[in-house]
């Protein structure tokens, strides 16, 4: 469960301006380096939330879905959703808290992690993520030899490139210590015994249509749809609020967007493939 969000919450609204997204290039990626049909994958969806990831997922009858959360308001979402096509596909929802993966060691053909990385760690100093690696190394362990792991998330790289960010510069700075960087993700994973196979940026943000939105901020609905609101405080927050009334009333909130938005170049969010060798 998220250290920074109240999913039980979140949940009731979630699916509502969240969206699965590069699942075509997750399920491409999973089949090309372990050289197995989806059909004959066991995969884990790790920190699954409600499930958006899956029910994309699910339609290529893969052997058998796991989703994993450590949220049940999220995983009654999910179970609500997530069905399976026809009976080829076993389908398990399992609630555990990371790092700890209750499954045995070589279980899974391959495995996600979609926007959990900056939800593990209670007290992130920038330096280290001791949360996280354990996790990797959890995921390593269930992994059979050969399978995949793929891990979309943001960097510190990313994070700037968001044009509310900048909105509120004190919380930007907490966030630069939620984020690994890029080489610091590389590092850990190959701590954890994984071997990169691909690391790429995605310069759209699919996962959060309501992204330009610039009334979006003013309203509650639509910050808790980002997790970067949490570590806000409520003065803040109101700072926020007056600074965006503020600009809208000049007309100059539109200026501000072009200024800050720079996904095009920075990226909104990074996608590293990792394998457990043979």
């Amino acid at each position: 469960m998220s250290n920074l969000t109240n999913y039980n919450e979140v949940s009731k609204v979630y699916d509502g301006g969240r969206k699965a997204f590069d699942g075509h290039v997750l399920k491409s990626t999973m089949e090309n380096f372990t050289g197995k049909k989806f059909q004959e994958m066991d995969i884990i969806d790790i920190g699954s939330g409600t499930g958006n990831f899956s029910e994309y997922f699910i339609q290529f009858e893969p052997r058998s879905l796991t989703l994993l959360d450590a949220s049940e308001g999220m995983l009654n979402k999910a179970r609500a959703k997530v069905k399976t096509p026809s009976n080829k596909t076993q389908l398990t929802f399992k609630q555990a808290v990371l790092p700890e993966i209750p499954y045995q060691d070589n279980s899974f053909d391959a495995g996600m992690i979609n926007h959990v990385v900056h939800h593990l760690e209670k007290n992130p100093d920038g330096e280290s993520y001791p949360v996280l690696l354990k996790t990797l190394k959890e995921v390593y362990r269930i992994l059979k030899p050969g399978g995949v792991l793929t891990i979309i998330t943001d960097t510190p790289e990313n994070l700037e490139g968001n044009w509310f960010v900048h909105l509120v510069p004190g919380a930007m700075k907490k966030w630069h210590k939620l984020l690994p960087t890029h080489k610091q993700m590389k590092d850990m994973l190959k701590n954890s015994g994984f071997t990169l196979k691909s690391a790429f940026r995605s310069l759209m943000m699919s996962y959060f249509p309501a992204y330009g939105d610039l009334d979006g901020p003013i309203h509650e609905s639509w910050r808790n749809l980002n997790s970067f609101w949490d570590v806000c405080t409520d003065a803040e927050i109101q700072n926020m609020v007056r600074k965006v009334t503020q600009m809208k009333k000049e007309d100059t909130l539109q200026k501000y967007f072009e200024t800050h938005h720079k996904i095009d170049s920075t990226g909104a969010y990074e996608i590293f493939v990792v394998k457990k060798e043979l």
